[in-house]
């Protein structure tokens, strides 16, 4: 069954907020605003997954995670000093971006080889890892930089515009090769 275009634009409009949230969280002013949307974006991924009519093949996992993941997340934010509160927001985005790239991976190793396998759920399996991976990791470098672990300062190196060139070479290639595979 292929997954509907609904769903597929929910989650990506659900990783959009979630990078908005990491924007949100670079302030003060903004953080509240930062956090309600990365919620606001948790809230929509959860509730089209249960009610998109899609079928979930392990939704006793599924189920044991949301409450193993919500526990951890309680008792970490009740015990988390007040100062302390943007370094644990932005290692919860971290894992929320990281759930989504893989869950459009997983999402695209289930419809590979079936007529389900469209070039829209290519375009939306790369966007959803893409926009991931990039909320992961900006949320990663957020933490790294509110704890004191990375300089404030911008981190470069010997070599970084080649290597970024090379990086977004391959993976526009990859996609390409992807969408027309």
């Amino acid at each position: 069954m292929m997954t509907p275009v609904w769903v597929q634009l929910s989650y990506l409009i659900a990783a959009v907020l979630f990078i908005l949230s990491l924007k949100g969280l670079s302030s003060p002013k903004t953080a509240r605003l930062g956090t309600l949307s990365g919620a606001a974006g948790a809230l929509l991924a959860t509730i089209v997954l249960f009610f998109s009519g899609i079928k979930l093949n392990n939704l006793i996992i599924i189920v044991i995670a949301v409450v193993v993941g919500s526990v951890i997340g309680l008792v970490t934010a009740r015990q988390v000093k007040m100062t302390a509160m943007p370094q644990l927001v932005s290692l919860f985005n971290a894992v929320g971006g990281g759930a989504a790239a893989l869950i459009a991976i997983f999402d695209y190793l289930n419809v590979v080889g079936t007529p389900a396998e469209t070039l829209s759920t290519s375009v939306f399996v790369v966007l959803g890892v893409v926009i991931g991976c990039i909320t992961f990791t900006g949320s990663i470098m957020a933490f790294g930089k509110l704890q004191g672990f990375i300089p404030g300062k911008p981190v470069t190196f010997r070599g970084q515009n080649l290597l970024n060139g090379v990086a977004i070479v391959s993976t526009l290639a990859l996609v390409v090769a992807l969408v027309l595979q």
